[in-house]
């Protein structure tokens, strides 16, 4: 046996160890957060995009897909999760501003200042802002989205709770006269009187 053949085995070893630990961060990341409940995540994320829409000086914003949505993480069949998980998510749309460089730089700042990683992409000419952590999953500003507009949205953490269930729910309270966060710009159906 030559000299060389212990240190292949432990680095064999080490890696192997290494890679184990990464397998078992990579599906506990996947595991639904329970520190905030799906509603909060709704309020977080409706917060954030309203407070980074004021960094910038642009009016005539609206919710271009509507309320906040839950929608289903992953599905049970596939995480191996026993009981349902949802995330919502929420984006507000407005006019394209004409200082695209500048208004990413503000939005990056404001991202960072609230703890969350920042990353931009196309810095110099239609620049797109991700971001990941801070108060919310992720979330993205881009400065060249579609109809010549700037568009801002984010998604929660998984949270326990049925996407189908959350949605019908928001729905009821709204039928109620309930206006929801996120719900600003919307025009809500009204029933004729009876």
């Amino acid at each position: 046996m030559s000299a060389a053949k212990p240190h292949i085995r432990i680095l064999t070893a080490a890696a192997s160890a290494l890679m184990m630990g990464m397998t078992i961060t990579a599906c506990a990341e996947k595991e639904p957060s329970t520190a905030i409940s799906a509603r909060e995540g709704r309020d977080r994320v409706v917060e954030l995009v309203f407070n980074t829409a004021e960094q910038l000086d642009i009016t005539g914003w609206w919710p271009r897909n509507g309320a906040a949505a839950a929608d289903e993480c992953i599905p049970k069949s596939r995480s191996g999760i026993e009981d349902a998980t949802a995330s919502y998510s929420y984006d507000r749309w407005a006019p394209r501003g004409t200082d695209h460089v500048g208004d990413a730089k503000r939005v990056a700042e404001y991202w960072e200042s609230l703890g969350m990683s920042v990353r931009t992409v196309n810095p110099t000419t239609h620049p797109t802002v991700f971001a990941e952590g801070g108060p919310v999953l992720r979330a993205e500003f881009d400065t060249y989205a579609s109809d010549e507009s700037y568009s801002i949205g984010a998604t929660a953490p998984c949270s326990p709770g049925d996407a189908w269930t959350l949605n019908e729910e928001d729905s009821a309270e709204r039928d109620q006269g309930k206006v929801l966060p996120g719900d600003e710009g919307l025009v809500l159906k009204e029933e004729p009187p009876q």
